[in-house]
């Protein structure tokens, strides 16, 4: 909510403007919206970084091509570093990393993993190498994390929130519901918010970008619907952000207590609509669009057109 100027866009001074990527490039983003260097540096390092971790960690454990994690091995009680990879066919591939694991371990784990044995008299055949077999030991593997699962969640919904900004403009920020999701946003690791922000459905492709929840009532909110993709799989995720209206902000306890049941993919009767893509920055008839549509969609009155090219609930 500070205010900036065209001489802000000057690289010399202290808090200038920046490019930002929405989503992060790492994860499928391009440049998207001007954001003041404080807090993308900020953003990048606390939150986008524990986003494609944490992912790229997902990769992994579901062993997907492409993929890689760090680990630790253990036998017998040596433990070493290491990683697993997972290349473009499918192909297993471990790297002991005994450099940077503890010395005792390390021959441990050795000792414990290979052998050695001559099968000729080495005094009578010097030239003879000898040969190296595995032992029948039992390797027990750990993959490390290297993310924070709250940080990663507050990077969903600043995805969200500046992918919404950049296309809704400063209309979409006279909503007091935002205030909280702006404080959460800017301190990641307050429970400003509670944990749940999302909706795990997999929505149509073509309602990826903002719509607006009309259907339960205690569920209306914007929904902000994107797609993040890593070197393994293309993952959709699906925000709520609350509306200018006065129930809004209770979404996100009543997202839990209707939809967060069993693996919280359930479908229960969700009605929404996708906004029209409009330039809602340049024209002046546009300014205050999200809430035309806030309103319009949310009435009482307002009657639901399905789209004739999809049966699954975009409407």
């Amino acid at each position: 909510m500070e205010v900036f100027f065209r001489d802000d866009l000057d690289i010399t001074k202290k808090n200038f403007l920046t490019l930002e990527d929405v989503p992060p490039v790492s994860l499928g983003g391009k440049p998207l919206i001007l954001t003041c260097k404080e807090c993308n540096s900020k953003s990048g390092h606390k939150l986008d970084a524990n986003l494609l971790n944490i992912l790229l960690e997902a990769d992994s454990k579901q062993f997907l091509p492409n993929s890689e994690t760090l680990s630790t091995f253990e036998i017998d009680g040596n433990i070493i570093n290491g990683k697993i990879k997972i290349d473009g066919d499918g192909k297993f591939l471990i790297d002991f990393q005994t450099n940077n694991s503890n010395p005792k371990s390390k021959d441990g784990f050795k000792n414990g993993l290979f052998y050695s044995e001559t099968t000729y008299n080495p005094i009578f055949y010097p030239n003879l190498k000898y040969t190296t077999r595995f032992r029948s030991k039992k390797i027990k593997m750990k993959f490390k994390k290297n993310s924070d699962e709250r940080r990663a969640e507050i990077a969903l919904l600043r995805i969200a929130y500046l992918y919404a900004y950049s296309k809704l403009w400063n209309g979409f920020l006279i909503n007091n519901n935002l205030k909280k999701v702006r404080e959460q946003i800017l301190n990641p690791d307050k429970f400003i918010l509670p944990k749940v922000f999302w909706i795990k459905y997999e929505f149509p492709e073509d309602c990826q970008g903002i719509n607006i929840i009309t259907l339960p009532r205690k569920l209306q909110c914007f929904l902000i619907i994107f797609r993040l993709k890593t070197k393994s799989k293309s993952r959709q995720f699906s925000i709520a952000l609350p509306g200018p209206s006065e129930i809004s902000f209770d979404i996100y306890e009543n997202l839990e207590e209707l939809l967060c049941k069993g693996d919280g993919t359930e479908k229960e009767g969700i009605t929404f609509e996708t906004l029209p893509e409009k330039d809602y920055i340049k024209d002046e008839n546009l300014v205050f669009g999200s809430h035309y549509y806030w309103q319009t969609y949310t009435n009482d009155t307002y009657k639901p057109r399905f789209k004739e090219d999809n049966d699954n609930g975009c409407r």
